[in-house]
């Protein structure tokens, strides 16, 4: 199924000349610069709160976490950005990140210049309290919306998305605890329910960008469960590792 695919799509993608957007003064307003110099101005006397540590930057986006909220999202994310420029995907207004974590996929994509406005959502409210911490210390909570939700149960209706990227648990385990509430699907019903309720919240036309493992599945493995929930499948293409090589997982976009 993935024969069509070009191996060398990847190596002629540059993001650093492509989309080296910087996160401008303009977007924020004279009150959230202020909240985010007070929040800087207190780290530098006292240091993070101990129970969040940097864990990456992007284009001057610090994004903040904690060791055992590491996850799949902290490695992908710049291949998501490759992936929107094999897709001829560009800017949109607002972006959902889903499955977020601490939001490395969203973040990533915003501080690059993909959206405007951003909204994360995760399941773990550690993770989520995480990507609040790292709105606040940037000063962009006015332009990011962070829910803590089953699935899509939490996200209010009045959300509408232009694009979603979605990195989500894969397996399906009988028990959770802290470590791997990050890598499974619990009851083995979550990409039902969330292609099955994504639509409402789906700006027309606008596109659902997830990442899947292909030990266990390909891309027709979810197309009855997109066309039942209003979806169509647009096209797949292998992820790339760090190295340029393809790794066990694929990209799925579909139209909505």
């Amino acid at each position: 199924m993935f024969d069509d695919v070009d191996p060398n799509w990847f190596d002629s993608c540059s993001l650093a000349s492509r989309y080296n957007a910087r996160l401008l003064s303009h977007w924020h307003s004279g009150r959230t610069l202020l909240r985010a110099l007070m929040v800087r101005l207190r780290e530098r006397f006292f240091g993070p709160p101990a129970k969040f540590q940097p864990a990456v930057a992007y284009h001057g986006l610090l994004v903040f976490d904690r060791p055992e909220l590491h996850g799949g999202g902290l490695w992908y994310a710049e291949d998501f950005s490759r992936a929107l420029v094999h897709f001829g995907i560009g800017k949109f207004e607002r972006i959902f990140d889903f499955c977020a974590g601490p939001g490395y996929i969203g973040y990533y994509l915003f501080a690059s210049g993909y959206c405007k406005t951003l909204a994360l959502a995760d399941i773990n409210p550690a993770a989520t309290e995480a990507a609040r911490y790292t709105a606040r210390y940037n000063g962009i909570e006015d332009l990011v919306s962070i829910y803590t939700s089953d699935v899509l149960e939490q996200i209010p209706s009045s959300e509408k998305w232009n694009l979603v990227v979605a990195n989500s648990p894969i397996l399906p385990v009988k028990e959770m605890n802290s470590v791997n509430i990050l890598d499974y699907d619990i009851s083995g019903t979550l990409d039902h329910r969330f292609f099955g309720s994504i639509k409402k919240f789906m700006e027309p036309g606008g596109l659902v960008l997830h990442l899947f493992p292909r030990e266990h599945c390909g891309p027709e493995t979810y197309r009855q469960m997109i066309e039942a929930g209003g979806g169509r499948i647009v096209d797949c293409i292998l992820q790339k590792d760090f190295r340029g090589v393809d790794s066990d997982r694929f990209y799925l976009l579909s139209s909505w």
